[in-house]
């Protein structure tokens, strides 16, 4: 059975946006670098839903444990982060904001809850 052309590209959007997660996570990939090619992958796909059809809709409801570490990720580390690399130190700290060393912890405890291959 032959998946619809939308789920199937979500599919390979997801796999190739883990990968990036779990280059990041292990260290082969700057967090910097990494911000620059996931690319606000949650909101740039409006994997929230807010731009979604019935039928794309359906899609996102089916693959929403898949997406979830994505909104995590989004919500938790990139809605935060900011360059400073003390940023406790300052109005950044105030606002609740953390370096990129303290934004590569949070992320690796998203790539843990991100499928593994089972090929």
């Amino acid at each position: 059975m032959d998946m619809p052309p939308l789920e199937s590209e979500l599919i390979a959007a997801l796999d190739h946006h883990d990968e990036l997660v779990r280059l990041c996570a292990a260290g082969r990939l700057s967090f910097w670098d990494f911000c620059a090619a996931y690319d606000n992958f949650y909101w740039a796909y409006a994997l929230d839903g807010h731009e979604s059809d019935p039928d794309g809709q359906a899609v996102l409801d089916k693959l929403a444990d898949r997406i979830a570490p994505h909104r995590d990720l989004a919500e938790t580390v990139l809605a935060n982060v900011c360059s400073d690399h003390d940023p406790d130190k300052g109005s950044y700290g105030k606002a609740g904001r953390f370096g990129p060393d303290e934004a590569v912890i949070r992320l690796k405890l998203v790539a843990v809850g991100l499928p593994r291959d089972e090929a």
